[in-house]
């Protein structure tokens, strides 16, 4: 922090660091991967707490990486039409090297013992039915002057030259994507450790705020809404932000009116059951603005209340306490704009530090803006962008933090530091 600075903190990466530090990963539980084969559903992209171990060595013989003949150097020694003795195929045990005549083999098949190299077929010239001997079903070959340049160890795929057996198959902290769920299944695992989902809970605030479609009180046929409210757009914003991870729990949003009491048992319900509540409004310095203070009676620890941002510059991050877990408490202003993308830059990187995911932290990739006006601002600048080609981007300028009709044509943000005026490139952020 700058000591001449106003903000706990000089940019938004620099809070959620603080933040994270207070935070640690959801407890682990057992599921039974056997049983859940034939639907894979319910582990697909959950984060594994425990590391998947190989149980023997991958590949577990040296196999062939080519469909060719396996020999030894003496082979390569004979002139002539040479005779197939054998086949060596996948999912069998490999035939004994003949006294005289070479093994067929396949790709994935074991490498029969005493041969050292595989022989692609491409460099043979390949015969069938020209041997006297009709017992004889695999034909003959001869060698080509490439065959024969074939060094020791070509074509084979050592035991274990992926993993031996014991090592480190998968980390701890990985999500479970289609190739680790491969992977567990290829390594024998029965029972595998993921964490449990990220509890969040929706607290809106406000007593402008219709219910929503999304509100346990929001009836079917509502009666015209009169201009002094409006519908309640954050709570939707902010489940939809959270849809679709599988490492997230979201319960159904709930609102809380401008009233001390009723939002403090509000905050209270929703600490006592969640790892992370996501409030909207109540966070300014407005007669009406009770979060920070609720917050510090009911015993969390405010982190950060204000921060060099624009949209969302009142935002507050707190941490409550218990004698098992932390509980995080996001304060997001009551703008749509500024909810929204606060929500997707702060709150988004933590949930994924609850969650266990290894690498939690945010690499947005970077983009490039068409055109950049000249006004700058010393603060850190979300502005809305949409995509228009691979890497570069164009502004959607907007009225302000109200202004969702504008929020809705972008593709995502990009952020700019404090007086920045050129076209980048910017990170991206995207919905």
């Amino acid at each position: 922090m700058n000591a001449a600075s106003p903000f706990a903190f000089d940019s938004p990466d620099q809070a959620i660091q603080a933040l994270s530090q207070r935070i640690t990963a959801t407890d682990v539980e057992s599921v039974d991967f056997s049983r859940l084969r034939a639907s894979l559903q319910p582990i697909h992209r959950r984060i594994l707490g425990q590391p998947v171990l190989a149980d023997r060595d991958s590949p577990a013989a040296d196999v062939s990486a080519m469909d060719g003949y396996a020999i030894c150097e003496s082979d390569l020694q004979r002139d002539g039409l040479i005779h197939v003795a054998g086949e060596s195929v996948p999912g069998s045990a490999p035939p004994s090297r003949p006294d005289s005549g070479i093994i067929r083999i396949f790709t994935g098949a074991i490498v029969p013992e005493g041969c050292d190299r595989v022989i692609q077929r491409e460099h043979t010239e390949e015969l069938t039915g020209t041997s006297s001997d009709v017992s004889n079903s695999f034909g003959q070959i001869r060698w080509t002057d490439r065959a024969r340049s074939i060094p020791s160890g070509a074509n084979i795929r050592r035991q274990g030259e992926n993993l031996t057996a014991g090592s480190v198959a998968i980390p701890a902290g990985l999500e479970l994507t289609s190739p680790r769920l491969a992977a567990l299944t290829n390594f024998g695992v029965s029972q595998v450790h993921v964490h449990h989902r990220v509890r969040v809970a929706v607290l809106t605030t406000g007593d402008e705020l219709a219910p929503s479609s999304l509100d346990d009180q929001a009836g079917t046929d509502q009666a015209p809404l009169p201009p002094w409210k409006i519908r309640n757009s954050n709570a939707s914003a902010l489940v939809g932000l959270l849809a679709n991870q599988p490492w997230i729990e979201c319960a159904l949003p709930t609102h809380a009116v401008d009233e001390p009491n009723a939002l403090r048992a509000a905050v209270l319900s929703a600490i006592e059951h969640h790892d992370v509540v996501l409030m909207t409004g109540g966070v300014s310095m407005g007669d009406y603005d009770y979060v920070p203070r609720i917050l510090q009676e009911v015993g969390a620890e405010i982190v950060f209340h204000k921060l060099p941002l624009r949209p969302g510059k009142p935002i507050l991050g707190a941490i409550h306490p218990t004698s098992t877990r932390s509980t995080l408490i996001l304060g997001l202003p009551g703008n749509p704009v500024s909810a929204t993308m606060g929500a997707r830059r702060f709150a988004l990187p933590l949930i994924r530090k609850f969650a266990g995911i290894r690498d939690w932290a945010e690499c947005p990739p970077h983009v490039m803006l068409r055109e950049i006006g000249d006004k700058t601002l010393p603060l850190h600048w979300m502005r809305g962008v949409r995509m228009i080609q691979p890497g570069v981007a164009e502004l959607v300028l907007g009225k302000g933090s109200g202004d969702l009709a504008t929020l809705a044509l972008t593709d995502g943000f990009i952020e700019m530091p404090p007086h920045a005026s050129h076209a980048g490139p910017w990170p991206y952020f995207a919905w």
